[in-house]
């Protein structure tokens, strides 16, 4: 890993930069004492990550982001700053990954540096880490912020109205959650749920979130909104299963919330593999379809990176809790479901059962897995949902989309 410090306080980031150098030796840190230095350094060298203090002389960390969102895309962006009023929130929440507050524990800029190693190791494709690293300006479902601004406006609005509206589509609920577990909010737990993510976070930084996403949705074409709102559809009606199903087979509540959050997140690959490759993924999509093959399988194939993949390297990127990144991560795979906890499982039987829910399928996964003891017992528990779903009509329908 190739890491560049920015703060003009020169003393500050050296110790920074000493303390990553003793701690992890294969890492190469350099320092840079103002924006202009680090945007000149970038050009000249091939960097994994830049670390920017917010508030610099000159151009301010949120500017500097800003610019290597645009020239750098698949650089990890990572905000350590004093500075945490809401007003940073709004400058630094487009172009930044993730915020740390000083003073930071440097071993938790380490463990964030590291995990964003591990995913970037899983990822050959720079064509893909440039579209995940672009992921920051994806469009939102149209009309949200029109929806968001009523319900605001509305003097019996509560946060429960906000985070329904939210709700609808998993890009928005992705970035409220980036955002209440980031520093900014010093919280001793992380945020599993969306609506304690819209009550930490306010009115203002979610408008501006949603603002800021549809600004985008000028360079979409029709059939990708198209597309994009099918995505959300099948997105919600998985969550909604998901949760119904979790209601009978686990327990507390944050385990519930991360099953939800989970199940309406897990296909955010998707959407930015259909953004950075839309006529490509749109063969990809007719393929799977006509020839009844597995999108994922195409996608490794033919770009590089599955869905899940890409969606949970992103979601780790912006710091949310590991709990939804393993769920995303897992949702296409039978056999790491089978050796998970509950939570994935339960999100890997709603997407199945969404998708048709095909018992051939999981005949076919229980001989690749040989029929082992934690196989048998995953297929065992789906189908048995399988038919507490088609016994409950206030469940979700299964309809057939992509897998």
């Amino acid at each position: 890993m190739k890491i560049l410090l920015v703060d003009d306080e020169e003393r500050a980031v050296r110790g920074v930069s000493r303390w990553i150098a003793g701690e992890i030796g294969q890492w190469e840190v350099v320092t840079a004492a103002s924006g202009a230095d680090a945007l000149r350094l970038l050009e000249s060298g091939d960097f994994n990550v830049i670390v920017s203090e917010m508030r610099m002389t000159g151009m301010d960390g949120a500017e500097l982001l800003s610019l290597v969102e645009q020239r750098h895309p698949d650089v990890f962006r990572v905000v350590l700053s004093g500075q945490a009023d809401r007003n940073t929130v709004l400058s630094a929440v487009q172009p930044m990954h993730q915020f740390l507050s000083k003073p930071c524990d440097l071993n938790v800029l380490i463990d964030v540096i590291k995990r964003a190693e591990t995913f970037q190791a899983t990822i050959a494709s720079a064509a893909v880490l440039d579209a995940i690293g672009q992921a920051n300006g994806l469009p939102s479902v149209p009309g949200i912020v029109s929806e968001i601004n009523d319900a605001l406006a509305s003097e019996n609005w509560n946060t429960q109205s906000i985070a329904n509206i939210i709700k609808k589509d998993p890009l928005l609920s992705a970035r409220i959650l980036q955002v209440a577990n980031s520093a900014i909010f010093a919280l001793p737990h992380p945020v599993l749920d969306v609506v304690q993510g819209v009550s930490l976070v306010g009115a203002e930084v979610i408008q501006g979130l949603a603002l800021s996403q549809a600004i985008q949705l000028r360079n979409v074409k029709d059939s990708a909104l198209l597309s994009t709102n099918a995505l959300f559809d099948h997105s919600f009606q998985v969550a909604v299963l998901a949760k119904t199903f979790s209601r009978h087979v686990l327990q507390g509540d944050d385990t519930c919330a991360s099953v939800f959050s989970g199940a309406l997140l897990h296909d955010i690959g998707k959407l930015i593999l259909m953004d950075a490759f839309p006529d490509q993924y749109s063969k990809l999509l007719s393929i799977a379809a006509t020839e009844h093959r597995p999108l994922w399988q195409l996608e490794l194939d033919q770009l590089g990176a599955s869905h899940q993949g890409v969606g949970a390297y992103l979601l780790a990127l912006w710091g949310v809790p590991a709990a939804i990144v393993e769920i995303v991560a897992s949702h296409h795979s039978f056999e790491v479901c089978s050796r998970r906890n509950l939570p994935c499982q339960v999100v890997y039987a709603a997407n199945w059962l969404c998708h048709g829910g095909d018992e051939d399928l999981i005949e076919r996964e229980l001989e690749s897995a040989n029929h082992n003891e934690q196989a048998t017992l995953f297929a065992q528990h789906l189908l048995s949902w399988k038919g507490d779903a088609l016994e409950h009509a206030d469940m979700a329908s299964p309809t057939r989309n992509h897998r």
